[in-house]
C-alpha cells in the first residue's frame, strides 16, 4: 500500500488479512450514494482481529454496516458508544465473531472498523453504506470525492489524546486490490463529466441522462491522491424537490415522510459591505514546503492588491508557533500595503507544527476594526488532533468573526475545514494540489465582501392539514450564487388528494434597514419521488446531527443518540456494532492473536519510513507501529521514547540498534519538554541526524524523502524558491497585478512599460492631450488584463473594479472611461 511501509519478514502476503476493498458509487442529481466492501482472508492457525482506518467526508451519513462470514450473514445495528464497546469486547472474550464500526473521537472524518475473532482459515466480507450531498460551486460545477489519502494529525503538546492499543501493530508493504466504479442516473441531462485522474475511464450514455466511470488499471492507483470527478448539469440552477415517504413498519423518523428542497435564490440585491475588517490566517507549517507555500504567497499577494481602499486588514502566519505582521489590524492605506507587500516577501514554511487553535485563541484577542463582522480567511493543509475544540472555539466567536476555510492539498480535514466555515457563517472550499489555489480563493474574497444576512428564515405554506419542521433548525446561510439546500419533517402528505400547490418562503436580514424575500413555487404531488434505502432520510438526520454536535452544547448528546439510533445513522456516540451469535462453535478466544496479525490499513497516510529505512541501512523495523489519530509511533516493548514536536517516537528491544541510537537521546528520557524555545532549536543529542536535518522547524530528512509537519515532500520541491515557481501561466499577471497601487491605479514607468511588453517611449507617446500620466497608466493597466489575460478573469476582477473606480474619480478631459480602455487597447494592439 502507499504511505508507512514497515518491511517484516515473517510477514508474508498470505497472511494479511484485508485482501481488496471495492467501491461502488451510485450519483442522482445531487447526491452520492457510496457502498464500499472490505475483503478478509485469515490463513493462520489463530483467530485474529483487523482494523482499518480509513477517512471520510464529515457531512457523509453512514447508514449500513453488514457482514458476510463464512456464509452467515450479519446485520450491524446502531448503539450508544459505551454499549456498543461493551458489546464488542464482550463477544471477542467469549470468542464469538464481531465487529464494531466508529466515528473518532477527536474528528467527525475518521472511521475505524474492527473485525474481531475472524476464525482460522475463515473468509469474511464487510460492507458499510453512506450517503452525501454533492457541494455546487457558482459556476453550477458539482464534486465528487471519495477521499483516499489520510495524513497525519498534529497533536498539540497539552492535548490529550485517547491511549493506543497495547498490542503491536504491523503494517506490510503488500497493496490490498481496490476497484471503484460510479454511476451517474438521474434527474438531469449531462453536459459533461470530468475525472481528476488519469486513470478514470468515462462512458456517457447517448442520451446524456446516465454514465459510467471506472478505473482503467486499478493496479496503478497510488493512495497519495483522493478520487475525485466534476459534473455539470444541463439544469443544474433549476429547483430540486425530492419527496422521501416514510415506511409505516419502521419506527421514529424513518417512520416520518420527509422533503430535501435545493433552490438558487435571487439575492442579487444583496449589497457590499461599507465597512470591512479582512484578516488571513496562513498555514506556514513545513508540509506546506515547495509548491504550497508559493501558491500562498501568491494568493496572500492578490488578496492585498484586492482588497478595498479603506478597510482594515491583517495578516497571521502560524505553525507550532504563530506571527502576527501587525499588532493591530491597519488601516488599508498605501503606507500599510508596502510594509504588508514587504512581509509577504519573506514567508516561508518553516514555523514547524500545525498549531490553529492557538493562533485562532489570539486572533480573538485583537480588537474589532468594524461595526460589522470580521472576515477571516483560513489557508491551510493541516489536520490536528483537537478539531473539536477549534470547532468549538469558532462557535463562541460566529457573533463578530466569519470564517472562510480553504482546504489546501490532498487529505485535508473535511471536519476542521467544513465545520470551522459552518459555525461561524462562511464557507469551506477545498483546493487540490492540481488545482488553483489562487482563483477560488478569489472567488470567494467576493463573498467575503458582501452584507452578510442573517436571521434566516424558511416558511413553508403548505395545503390544509400539513405541516413542516425544518431540518436543520437553523437555515443554512446564503451567499450569491450559491444554493440552499435544506430538508423538512413533513406530516399530512397522506390527507393531500387533488391541490397540492404550495411555497416555500426565504427571509433574512442584511443591516439594519435591507431584508431578502424569495419564493419558491411547487406542486407537493407531482416531486420527484426517492428510492427505498431512505438517502434523503439519512441525510435530513445527518444533517441535523452536525447542528447538535457542533452546538457546543453537551446536553444535546441525549438527542443526538435518540436520532442516531432512530435513522440508523452513525454519530460520535453511536456506532456500529455486530455479533455472530449463531456460528454453533466459538471461536477460541484465548488464542486470538492481536500482536501478530493486527492489520491496520490507512488509505493512503502521506507518510513514508522507506526511504529513511534504506539511508540508514536498516533492512527491517519490527514490531513499530503508528497511531494514525495521535501522529505517534509505538513498539510492543515501549523502553525508550523520544518525542519531537508533535509527533512521539517509541522504541523497544526488537527495533534495530542503528534506529534506536538515531532516534534516543543519551539519557534516554522519557519526558516531553515544556520549554517553547525546544521547537525553535535542534536536540542536543541528535548528532547522528543532524546531517539529514533541514533548518526548517518540524523538518525530518531522510534520503530523498522528508517528513515535514504532516506531509511527504521531495528535495527536488523544497530546493525550489517560491518565486521562481510558474502556476500555469499566470505569472504575467501576476506581474501587472503586483505592480498596481493600492488605490488601484498604476504608474507609467518602465516596469509597466515591461509588464505591457512595450517601451516606456512608446506608451509615453500615445498619451492623450493634457490626460494624467496616472490616467493613462491605469488605461492601459486595465486594457492588458482584459486583452491578455481574459481567461484568469476570476483573478483580476476585483483588480480590475478598484481601478475603474480609481478611473471615475479623476479627471478624464472629456473622455469616458470606456474610451480610454478601448484606446488603450489599440496601443496595446499597435506594434511600436
Amino acid at each position: 500500500m502507499y504511505g508507512l511501509r514497515i518491511k517484516n519478514e515473517e510477514e508474508t502476503s498470505s497472511q494479511v488479512p484485508l485482501k481488496s476493498v471495492g467501491v461502488d458509487v451510485t450519483i442522482k442529481g445531487f447526491v452520492a450514494n457510496v457502498q464500499s466492501t472490505l475483503t478478509y482472508e485469515n490463513q493462520k492457525e489463530a483467530a485474529v482481529e483487523t482494523v482499518f482506518v480509513f477517512p471520510i467526508d464529515d457531512q457523509s451519513a453512514v447508514y449500513q454496516f453488514e457482514a458476510d462470514i463464512d456464509g452467515r450473514h450479519i446485520v450491524a445495528e446502531c448503539q450508544d458508544k459505551e454499549q456498543a464497546r461493551e458489546t464488542y469486547r464482550d463477544a471477542l472474550s467469549t470468542g464469538y465473531t464481531a465487529m464494531l464500526l466508529s466515528e473518532s473521537d477527536t474528528s467527525g472524518d475518521v472511521f475505524e472498523c474492527k473485525l474481531g475473532n475472524l476464525p482460522p482459515h475463515g473468509a469474511a466480507t464487510l460492507t458499510f453504506s453512506y450517503v452525501i450531498e454533492l457541494s455546487t460551486d457558482s459556476e453550477g460545477i458539482v464534486t465528487f470525492t471519495l477521499p483516499t489519502v489520510l495524513n497525519p494529525r498534529y497533536t498539540p503538546p497539552d492535548f490529550e489524546m485517547p491511549p493506543p492499543s497495547d498490542d503491536a501493530i504491523h503494517y506490510t508493504d503488500v497493496q490490498y486490490q481496490m476497484q471503484f466504479a460510479t454511476k451517474v442516473q438521474g434527474q438531469h441531462l449531462i453536459k459533461s463529466i470530468v475525472p481528476k485522474m488519469d486513470i478514470m475511464k468515462v462512458d456517457l450514455a447517448e442520451d446524456k441522462k446516465s454514465a459510467n466511470i471506472t478505473l482503467n488499471d486499478a493496479g496503478k492507483l497510488k493512495f497519495d491522491h483522493d478520487l475525485s470527478l466534476t459534473l455539470e448539469y444541463e439544469d443544474v440552477f433549476q429547483p430540486t424537490i425530492i419527496l422521501e415517504k416514510g415506511q409505516d413498519d419502521k419506527e421514529g423518523f424513518l417512520k416520518s415522510d420527509v422533503v430535501m428542497i435545493d433552490f438558487l435564490p435571487d439575492l442579487r440585491s444583496v449589497p457590499e459591505l461599507t465597512e470591512a475588517e479582512f484578516v488571513f490566517v496562513i498555514d506556514c507549517s513545513g508540509s506546506m514546503s515547495g509548491d504550497r507555500i508559493a501558491k500562498a504567497k501568491e494568493t496572500v499577494l492578490l488578496l492585498l492588491k484586492s482588497l478595498p481602499v479603506g478597510c482594515f486588514f491583517n495578516v497571521v502566519a502560524f505553525g507550532s508557533s504563530f506571527k502576527w505582521w501587525f499588532k493591530n489590524s491597519k488601516k488599508y492605506e498605501e503606507k500599510s500595503l508596502k510594509e504588508a507587500l514587504k512581509l509577504q516577501k519573506s514567508l516561508k514554511a518553516n514555523l514547524g507544527g500545525t498549531a490553529i487553535l492557538k493562533t485562532l485563541e489570539s486572533l480573538y484577542e485583537q480588537p474589532l476594526h468594524t461595526t460589522t463582522c470580521r472576515q477571516v480567511f483560513l489557508l491551510t493543509d493541516g489536520n490536528v488532533s483537537n478539531t473539536n475544540k477549534v470547532i468549538t472555539l469558532a462557535k463562541k466567536n460566529a457573533d463578530n468573526t466569519r470564517i472562510f476555510t480553504f482546504g489546501i492539498g490532498e487529505g485535508a480535514s473535511t471536519s476542521l475545514v467544513r465545520n470551522v466555515a459552518k459555525v461561524t457563517h462562511g464557507l469551506a472550499t477545498f483546493v487540490t494540489d492540481k488545482e488553483k489555489l489562487q482563483n477560488k480563493v478569489m472567488t470567494v474574497l467576493k463573498y467575503a465582501m458582501q452584507q452578510p444576512v442573517v436571521n434566516l428564515n424558511l416558511e413553508w405554506n403548505l395545503p390544509p392539514g400539513c405541516t413542516a419542521i425544518n431540518i436543520p433548525q437553523q437555515v443554512p446561510d446564503v451567499f450569491k450564487g450559491h444554493k440552499v439546500m435544506a430538508y423538512a419533517l413533513i406530516n399530512g402528505v397522506e390527507n393531500v388528494e387533488e391541490d397540492g400547490q404550495c411555497s416555500i418562503v426565504l427571509k433574512g436580514d442584511m443591516g439594519k434597514e435591507n431584508s431578502i424575500h424569495y419564493t419558491l413555487n411547487f406542486d407537493l404531488l407531482s416531486v420527484v419521488k426517492s428510492d427505498e434505502s431512505f438517502p434523503v432520510h439519512r441525510l435530513a438526520a445527518k444533517t441535523q446531527i452536525k447542528e447538535f454536535e457542533t452546538s457546543g452544547d453537551d446536553s444535546k448528546r441525549g438527542e443526538i443518540t435518540l436520532l442516531s439510533m432512530s435513522a440508523n445513522v452513525v454519530s460520535r456516540y453511536t456506532p456500529f456494532v455486530g455479533v455472530d451469535k449463531d456460528k454453533k462453535e466459538l471461536v477460541d478466544g484465548s488464542r486470538l492473536q492481536r500482536r501478530d496479525s493486527f492489520d491496520r490499513v490507512m488509505y493512503g497516510c502521506s507518510l513514508e519510513l522507506a526511504g529513511f529505512m534504506g539511508s540508514c541501512g536498516i533492512d527491517d523495523l519490527q514490531l513499530c507501529s503508528l497511531d494514525s489519530s495521535s501522529n505517534q509511533f509505538y513498539s510492543s516493548n515501549k523502553k525508550a521514547n523520544y518525542r519531537r514536536r508533535g509527533f512521539s517516537f517509541s522504541l523497544g528491544s526488537m527495533v534495530p540498534d542503528k534506529l534506536r541510537n538515531l532516534f534516543s537521546r543519551k539519557s534516554k528520557r522519557k519526558s516531553v519538554s515544556k520549554d517553547p524555545s525546544e521547537t525553535s532549536r535542534r536536540a542536543d543529542s541528535m548528532d547522528n541526524m543532524d546531517e539529514c536535518m533541514d533548518e526548517a522547524d518540524d523538518c525530518v530528512a531522510f534520503n530523498s524523502k522528508e517528513l515535514i509537519g504532516n506531509s511527504r515532500v521531495s528535495q527536488d520541491d523544497r530546493k525550489l524558491h517560491p518565486s521562481s515557481i510558474e502556476h500555469d501561466g499566470t505569472s504575467g499577471v501576476m506581474t501587472l497585478i503586483d505592480l498596481q497601487k493600492f488605490d488601484g491605479s498604476w504608474v507609467l514607468d518602465r516596469e509597466l512599460a515591461k509588464a505591457v511588453h512595450l517601451s516606456e517611449d512608446f506608451l509615453k507617446s500615445k498619451l492623450p492631450d493634457n490626460l494624467d500620466t496616472s490616467v493613462w497608466a491605469t488605461a492601459l493597466g486595465v486594457a492588458c488584463l482584459q486583452k491578455k489575460f481574459g481567461s484568469e478573469k476570476t483573478l483580476w476582477e476585483l483588480i480590475e473594479k478598484k481601478a475603474l473606480a480609481w478611473m471615475s474619480s479623476q479627471n478624464l478631459e472629456g473622455k469616458t472611461i470606456s474610451e480610454l480602455v478601448t484606446l488603450a487597447r489599440d496601443v496595446l494592439s499597435t506594434p511600436p
